[in-house]
């Protein structure tokens, strides 16, 4: 054979390769922060727009004599990979299985999630509950609200604003496949009796009437019920960023849902 055919099998091939590797999903690698040792492993999920930073406040003292905790960027967020599939809850939480795997981090887990971090771990905990010790949800959204934006960053979503071109596609391609998601978890089984704390906010935004925040109590309640036995704590005078306005009460419900030993200053959830 000569050189010339030699060449053109190669690229031949080097195509069929490379056609082969476009098609075959390869979960993407996320940015992680791990700390702590023990035997349960907590996973930590960020709300709409937010990263792996917003745990800063509680993460290290959760993990402190107690177990390992886990926090992480979705795809899409600051130094994970590119955001190639769908953001519904079912991709995204597909992806968190796989990392927690690729990182040798096995169940059972504690799920903790905040706002449309929430909704996605209410996904993970009806679909895989032999995967789950226990379950936080942090001023949850329900399955019911897909994801409205607000200006303000310390209230519950409230209105939708026009999407602009400034908002990360992320985020715009999480906020399209919200409504999606909601669907994914009302379609779900229903749920196990996994050990629940739902820690829902009390503080009205200020741009909310008393209609959206009667809506609100009550869609909060309704994920309290949706879970058999959840203990659920309204909590004083806390906004939607519970973890930053009350992070004892947060710390205190993870640890104890991880049987931990209470912390030195317990919060005394009811």
């Amino acid at each position: 054979m000569n050189v010339v055919v030699k060449s053109a099998l190669s690229v031949a091939l080097s195509a069929v390769c490379a056609a082969v590797g476009a098609n075959t999903e390869v979960p993407p690698h996320h940015r992680a922060h791990i700390e702590g040792a023990g035997p349960r492993t907590i996973v930590l999920e960020s709300g709409f727009g937010d990263t792996l930073d917003i745990w800063q406040t509680v993460q290290s003292r959760v993990a402190a004599n107690c177990a390992l905790t886990f926090s992480y960027n979705r795809a899409g967020y600051l130094d994970s990979d590119p955001a190639v599939a769908a953001r519904d809850a079912a991709t995204i939480v597909g992806e968190l299985r796989d990392e927690l795997q690729r990182r040798n981090l096995h169940p059972p887990y504690v799920l903790v999630g905040h706002s449309l971090g929430g909704l996605y771990m209410q996904y993970f905990a009806r679909n895989f509950p032999d995967e789950v010790a226990g379950l936080v949800l942090i001023d949850s959204t329900h399955w019911q609200q897909g994801l409205k934006v607000d200006a303000t960053a310390n209230t519950p979503y409230q209105a939708r604003t026009a999407i602009t071109l400034y908002m990360p596609l992320v985020m715009r391609r999480e906020l399209s496949d919200s409504a999606e998601a909601g669907l994914e978890v009302n379609g779900s089984p229903s749920a196990a009796a996994i050990p629940t704390i739902v820690l829902s906010s009390t503080r009205v935004g200020a741009h909310e009437t008393e209609y959206q925040h009667e809506t609100a109590v009550a869609l909060q309640n309704n994920i309290a019920a949706d879970f058999p036995g959840a203990r659920h704590v309204f909590v004083e005078d806390s906004g939607h960023y519970i973890q930053r306005d009350k992070p004892a009460v947060v710390i205190e419900a993870i640890r104890d849902l991880a049987g931990c030993a209470p912390t030195p200053t317990r919060s005394a959830l009811p």
